[in-house]
């Protein structure tokens, strides 16, 4: 029997000890993953630089923006599924009869909506002063000019293609922390940083749909606790008609219907119903009713008969 009850023992504490572990481990991971989300950034900007012409110089501009961009954390080079694309275009404009060189080159950012974020352009004028007329351009000046431009204008796209991802990555991590505030139910706060996110960004419509979705998640919100607040004074008609104004596309719809049901619950359980006894007392005053008037019929029927005997025995004298 101590066999027995020790062996109990020893399976039961082995099954608190595991529940316990397992109950540690899972603590241990969901904060580990609240962590992991308290640090986590936003993506880096994936950019595709490509060609936008057909010169073949365009390469060259693609392939030193490319280089520089890799040494870059917070953009990603890829022509898979990219955020932005960095447009580059070569024109030669070369007037052989004139004996004039000029190139041009422009550099385009935009999104993958077709927002454009910059633009950066340049041209170079050559003029090639022959003496005999008719004479092909010189070759070392077209090669001069396209040089020219080719680097000059990797130069002018460095700084602005900069700004744009640093501006970038700091509207996504304002639209992450308001996010992160707003499943807190901090819609001030996260209202507040959503407001500073200029006209002129590619997430500013999102941002407006974002405000819109916190005004509604925070009149639900107040609405509720309005609702709870009339029920504990036991005004629940009153309670019911606030939660009708939750919108149903909130996150609190499925706690408003609740709440609203319960409270018709202790609607019907307040309203006083109608009892059997003062029903059967209502059912015996009809039937007492009809006989009285049936007795009325009645005794009505034995004064006429008493009448008919009294004028026969008059009419006899």
């Amino acid at each position: 029997m101590n066999r027995k009850k020790l062996l109990v023992s020893l399976l039961l504490g082995t099954g608190m000890l595991c529940s316990s572990f397992l109950f540690s481990t899972e603590c241990r991971a969901q904060d580990q993953q609240t962590f992991s989300k308290n640090l986590a950034g936003p993506p880096p900007v994936r950019i595709a630089v490509v060609a936008g012409g057909g010169s073949g110089m365009e390469q060259d501009v693609v392939d030193r923006i490319s280089s520089e961009l890799q040494n870059n954390p917070s953009c990603t080079v890829s022509t898979v599924n990219p955020d932005w694309f960095v447009q580059c275009n070569i024109m030669d404009k070369t007037d052989t009869v004139g004996g004039s060189v000029r190139v041009n080159g422009t550099v385009v950012i935009k999104t993958t909506a077709g927002h454009v974020l910059n633009t950066v352009s340049i041209q170079t004028n050559k003029q090639d002063f022959s003496l005999t007329p008719g004479m092909p351009v010189n070759k070392a000046l077209q090669d001069r000019g396209a040089r020219e431009v080719i680097g000059s204008l990797v130069d002018r796209a460095r700084q602005p293609l900069a700004d744009a991802i640093g501006l970038e990555m700091e509207v996504r991590q304002k639209l992450l922390t308001a996010q992160n505030l707003g499943d807190e139910d901090r819609y001030d706060e996260g209202l507040q940083i959503l407001m500073a996110i200029p006209a002129d960004s590619p997430h500013f419509q999102p941002a407006r749909k974002m405000i819109a979705k916190f005004n509604m998640e925070k009149d639900a919100m107040e609405f509720v606790q309005q609702a709870k607040d009339l029920a504990k004074e036991g005004q629940y008609t009153k309670a019911i008609q606030v939660l009708k104004a939750v919108d149903l596309k909130s996150k609190r719809f499925p706690v408003a219907k609740a709440l609203a049901a319960k409270y018709r619950a202790a609607l019907a359980r307040r309203t006083p119903r109608r009892s059997p006894v003062a029903a059967s007392g209502g059912a015996n005053a009809s039937a007492q009713l009809k006989a009285l008037d049936a007795q009325k019929k009645a005794l009505d029927a034995q004064r006429k008969a008493v009448e008919a005997q009294e004028a026969a025995i008059k009419s006899k004298k």
